[in-house]
């Protein structure tokens, strides 16, 4: 299936790797999504995930960048990932290992929920001039099959449209609440004019993977606004 509604990207919007860095043509952004939540992780949880980077980071960023691969091959032809903005791009275009983490990539590829949407982005970066925030999204689609909100706006019209969010665990890694990170894209690209209905999480494991029910719009923004209010007491990035 190719889409003739895939988002356009943003123009001037760069993105520098592995410092996870953004640029609006001359304009650094001071933080990121990624940064901002941060600020709502207690330091023992900060220095887990520190700790255990070795294993996350490289199984992350290979599942990203297959599900790259796959979305672009298959909703978006001639396309191929993005220029080393995307998380599964590797510095200095070190070959990745696919085959090591065949058991979280087939079934995600393989997945029947792809068959159902028509995928409008993959990788996305986006940004806000006035929170002077940017970030990166894995993918969005648009969902026939979802009721659309009942609090769009005039002028939005259309099937339901999901942004989501691709997180990677191990056998018997827990989920966890992913809608503040989710709602903090969903509050970029509105600034972006762009609008989605809900909030999903696909959480990917050896041999299966399950997408989480939709998050209604409300409950992601509520959660990013309350970790949005903690940063600016204390970072202020203005």
């Amino acid at each position: 299936m190719t889409t003739t509604r895939w988002l356009e990207p943003i123009a001037g919007l760069q993105r520098l790797d592995p410092q996870h860095r953004y640029w609006l043509d001359d304009h650094l952004f001071p933080v990121s999504i990624t940064g901002v939540l941060q600020v709502a992780k207690s330091s023992y949880a900060l220095g887990r995930i520190e700790a255990s980077r070795a294993v996350w980071e490289p199984r992350g960023n290979t599942c990203h960048q297959a599900l790259e691969l796959f979305l672009n091959g298959r909703f978006r032809s001639g396309v191929l990932p993005s220029d080393g903005h995307g998380q599964g791009n590797t510095p200095s275009g070190a070959e990745v290992d696919f085959e090591a983490y065949r058991e979280w990539i087939e079934p995600l590829i393989g997945h029947e929920r792809w068959q159902a949407v028509e995928v409008i982005a993959s990788e996305r970066p986006t940004c806000c001039l006035v929170r002077n925030v940017a970030g990166t999204y894995d993918t969005a689609y648009i969902d026939p099959h979802l009721p659309a909100a009942s609090e769009r706006p005039a002028g939005v019209s259309g099937p339901a449209r999901v942004l989501a969010d691709l997180k990677s665990l191990t056998a018997s890694g827990s989920t966890y609440c992913t809608r503040a990170q989710i709602g903090g894209y969903l509050a970029l690209e509105w600034s972006q004019g762009n609008w989605f209905d809900y909030g999903q999480t696909i959480w990917s494991r050896p041999g299966r993977t399950q997408f989480s029910p939709p998050y209604p719009r409300r409950e992601c923004l509520a959660a990013w606004a309350a970790v949005w209010a903690q940063y600016v007491a204390t970072h202020r990035p203005f």
